[in-house]
């Protein structure tokens, strides 16, 4: 193997693309899902809903009759999904290669790789979630509300808090600091 193919084999991580393109193709199928159940008109919507919460009463025994809560739950982990696999996906991306991470660019906004990930994570969540209501607006029965963006942020928010604090224990465990750069 010459010094070359040695070279170009260590550029890239093989590890990382693979992990880059499942989390992606994840991010990318929430965003469809999500799509998906904000395009079923009213009747749809409460059916599935009804249905699914009578699934619930019969597996634990209980007997909520409100929907309220099972959509609440159901608007908080769909998008604390999509922003759990969009993190992932932006962080197996930048370590694919050191020559096009973000440490290399000449341009940094940001203050650390992590932080880059975190704040495109977060405009792409929170934009996801604006676009699934203004969708609403257009379907028969149903309404966008931002009072259902704002739900849809406790699980964009709560996702990468952990991330941001698993992100720091894991630094401090392995006796390093984070990459900080000069802006």
């Amino acid at each position: 193997m010459s010094n070359n193919e040695v070279l170009k084999k260590k550029e890239y991580s093989i590890g990382y693309t693979i992990m880059a393109v499942v989390y992606w193709i994840l991010s990318v199928t929430m965003v469809l899902l999500i799509f998906q159940l904000s395009s079923d008109d009213a009747t749809a919507s409460s059916n599935f809903t009804v249905g699914l919460l009578l699934i619930i009463n019969n597996v634990f025994g209980t007997a909520f009759d409100s929907d309220a809560i099972l959509r609440m739950i159901g608007h908080i982990s769909e998008f604390a999904l999509l922003t759990l696999f969009t993190y992932l996906a932006m962080d197996s991306t930048n370590k694919i290669s050191d020559k096009t991470s973000y440490a290399e660019s000449p341009m940094k906004i940001l203050r650390s790789d992590n932080e880059m990930n975190i704040t495109i994570t977060l405009w792409y969540a929170i934009l996801n979630a604006l676009f699934d209501e203004y969708h609403q607006l257009f379907i028969s029965g149903r309404d966008g509300s931002i009072i259902d963006v704002l739900i849809d942020c406790i699980g964009i928010f709560t996702v990468l808090l952990l991330a941001r604090l698993i992100f720091s224990i894991s630094l401090k465990i392995k006796g390093k600091k984070e990459v900080r750069y000069n802006i």
